[in-house]
């Protein structure tokens, strides 16, 4: 089956990364056009069902259909092949990205945050808002599960293309999905309880902000340290290190740097060898170095070797 699709792939004559970023695309625009529907159901439903909390919820979603944009942009600006300005190809931009979904998420969460904060303050002042009614029940009950589908759809395809922005912006779909569990709690609070339990709406979208708030902040973290060119994890560069010393002719290395350029690697290293062979067998076991670690981590990893004969010292 992999055989096939990969003899489609090299028949078709499209490069991977062309093929890895028109279905990015099209994951990221099936997306928009959820979120444009949602968000329009959700406002009318916030304000025909007088529900403050649908409307705001309604908000957030608007709030996924420009994470979404972003994400249109920075595929189709990742997926550039290298060029004379860009030696390292242009992977950053998926990663500046992914750290403007994370900032997006995590203004949202923090405004979210206020506003919740706000409305307690004012249920514990006695100023209760009004009995929403069943549509606004409905909306928040479907918000839910359709966003939980899209959510769980984006974040399979991130996975399987290894898309940094993908998985943010999946994020920022469930992220919107449990601002609705938030709202369907008030919600179903204030029409099946008595009116001062209309205070559960905001108290709920408290908790739910602050996971929000969360996940914003540890993919704008993630994003700014691969930005700053932060190394691979060490158990990454561990095994980067002993896949490296399996290779046939290779007495040991050092120096080993690492850094990701969207979603492949970029990593150096020095490869000591027997002082007493030729360029050309020297030159053979950089290429079998450079061939081993791209068989593990793609063919689009950058390798760039050193080699040095044993006892130089430095």
């Amino acid at each position: 089956m992999s055989e096939k699709k990969e003899m489609d792939d090299s028949s078709s004559g499209q490069h991977p990364l062309a093929l890895r970023c028109k279905e990015a695309l099209k994951v990221t625009w099936i997306g928009f056009c959820v979120n444009l529907v949602l968000s329009l159901l959700k406002l009318i439903a916030g304000i025909v069902g007088r529900s403050a909390a649908m409307v705001s919820d309604a908000i957030h979603t608007i709030s996924d259909l420009l994470g979404d944009i972003i994400v249109l942009i920075g595929v189709r600006l990742g997926a550039r092949p290298i060029d004379s300005s860009h030696d390292y190809g242009h992977g950053k931009f998926e990663t500046l990205t992914a750290a403007l979904i994370g900032l997006l998420v995590l203004v949202i969460g923090v405004g979210l945050l206020y506003s919740a904060a706000a409305a307690v303050a004012e249920a514990v002042n006695g100023d209760s808002p009004a009995r929403p009614g069943w549509i606004a029940l409905a909306a928040a009950l479907l918000s839910i599960v359709i966003k939980e589908i899209i959510y769980r759809y984006t974040l399979t395809k991130g996975h399987s293309l290894n898309s940094k922005p993908l998985v943010a912006n999946a994020w920022h779909h469930r992220s919107d999905a449990l601002s609705s569990v938030g709202t369907l709690a008030g919600i179903a609070g204030a029409i099946f309880l008595a009116r001062q339990w209309t205070v559960l709406d905001p108290i709920a979208a408290i908790i739910v902000a602050g996971f929000i708030v969360r996940v914003g902040a540890s993919f704008l973290w993630q994003g700014v340290q691969e930005l700053l060119d932060a190394s691979l994890p060490e158990a990454v560069e561990q095994e980067m290190a002993q896949l490296i010393g399996s290779v046939s002719g290779v007495s040991g290395h050092h120096q080993l740097r690492t850094r990701a350029v969207g979603t492949y690697f970029v990593l150096e290293v020095h490869v000591l060898v027997d002082r007493k062979l030729s360029i050309v067998e020297g030159h053979d076991i950089a290429t079998r170095v450079e061939n081993t670690l791209r068989e593990r981590y793609g063919a689009e990893t950058l390798v760039s070797i050193h080699i040095e004969p044993e006892g130089v010292r430095h």
